[in-house]
């Protein structure tokens, strides 16, 4: 989902909730003249009666009229703006005003389009609930003052105090909320930037750049805590050392940077080919790479490590001409509280007899025990 989307949907979610806040104001004014239409009636007074009745059936139609002329708007016509969410706040205070003209401060009802329009989190909203409020008060004032109650020229000014102030205040919460909401996003920024520099730090410390296999020194803790679960646990544990036979000729024939490709697209043959996420796969150093299996048996291990040999050995290589490299590989099985440093003995000595008895080869301890 895009951003603009999410906050198009945030947007309705919120003129939906003001817009049901409306209508439980409308049945709190209903149930409020009810009540007083009860009382009324409870103490015969009957002079009394007849008027809130007629004054709860305007109120009332006046009110489904607003609520009804919106909703169609927003339901069938699809529109929903929030100006027209304030102008409903707008009428419906006007009419409350119109239909309660006993009660004493009910004028202040026009503050809540202003309060609404906070929800709009943009002071344009905040001036246009204000005009509107003007409108409708110069209407009042113009051509029946008696409703708004302010007696004189002071109470009037009182009045525009009271908006006007109201008003400042709200803007000021306003632009405190975009303070905050700013310094919140740069925060967040800053988080998610650490972040990304850590993770980068992290990656660069454990991995090898040209590679992108784990590097010499992450490979060795890897082997460190799988030592200590094989020996806790008996897990079966093996180890492959690969060197690319040949190597240094390569560099002197073709230069580094072809030797840089070609251990390249080495170490992609190794990662193809593990595909357990139990086992490890390093560069180990220089043209040597090194390959931990974490849950297979030392022939599981040598057909697949056989498989990874099999494979480079195919690959031709148009930078040197379509020649190809070959590996030579030692293989040994971890013997439980031996530690570190007999396996990585094991598999090292395990591919110097590859080296010395003809290259390009696997060579694991029962093969190098039968020789």
């Amino acid at each position: 989902m895009s951003e603009v989307q999410w906050k198009d949907d945030r947007r309705s979610v919120w003129n939906r909730k003001i817009m049901n806040f409306y209508w439980v104001i409308v049945l709190i004014s209903l149930l409020a003249e009810l009540v007083a239409l009860f009382i009324t009636t409870r103490y015969q007074v009957f002079d009394l009666s007849d008027i809130l009745v007629h004054n709860m059936v305007n109120l009332l139609t006046l009110q489904l009229l607003i609520m009804g002329s919106s909703e169609f708007i927003i339901r069938r016509l699809k529109r929903e703006s929030s100006y027209l969410i304030i102008l409903t706040g707008t009428a419906l205070s006007t009419v409350l005003i119109f239909c309660n003209e006993t009660v004493d401060g009910i004028k202040y009802i026009l503050l809540l389009p202003m309060i609404i329009s906070l929800f709009f989190d943009k002071q344009r909203k905040l001036v246009f609930a204000l005009a509107a409020n003007a409108v409708v008060t110069t209407a009042f004032y113009t051509f029946n003052p008696e409703l708004l109650k302010l007696g004189d020229i002071y109470g009037l000014i009182s009045y525009i105090f009271v908006m006007l102030g109201s008003f400042v205040i709200l803007y000021g919460l306003l632009n405190r909320g975009k303070e905050i909401n700013r310094h919140l996003s740069k925060s967040i920024k800053s988080e998610q930037d650490l972040l990304i520099r850590t993770v980068i730090m992290d990656r660069q410390t454990k991995f090898d750049a040209l590679t992108d296999m784990y590097n010499h020194k992450t490979f060795h803790e890897y082997l460190d805590d799988l030592i200590v679960q094989s020996d806790k646990y008996e897990l079966p544990l093996q180890l492959a050392i690969i060197d690319i036979d040949n190597f240094k000729h390569v560099n002197d024939t073709f230069g580094h940077a072809v030797g840089d490709v070609i251990l390249g697209r080495v170490s992609r043959v190794i990662k193809q080919a593990i595909l357990s996420p139990d086992d490890i796969t390093a560069r180990f150093g220089g043209e040597e790479f090194a390959v931990i299996f974490t849950d297979k048996t030392p022939q599981q291990a040598f057909e697949m490590i056989e498989r990874i040999r099999t494979q480079i050995e195919t690959l031709s290589h148009h930078e040197m001409n379509g020649k190809n490299v070959t590996v030579s590989i030692g293989l040994a099985s971890y013997r439980y509280g031996t530690g570190k440093a007999a396996i990585f003995s094991e598999a090292d000595s395990m591919l110097y007899a590859a080296k010395r008895s003809g290259k390009n080869q696997t060579i694991t301890q029962l093969q190098h025990t039968a020789v």
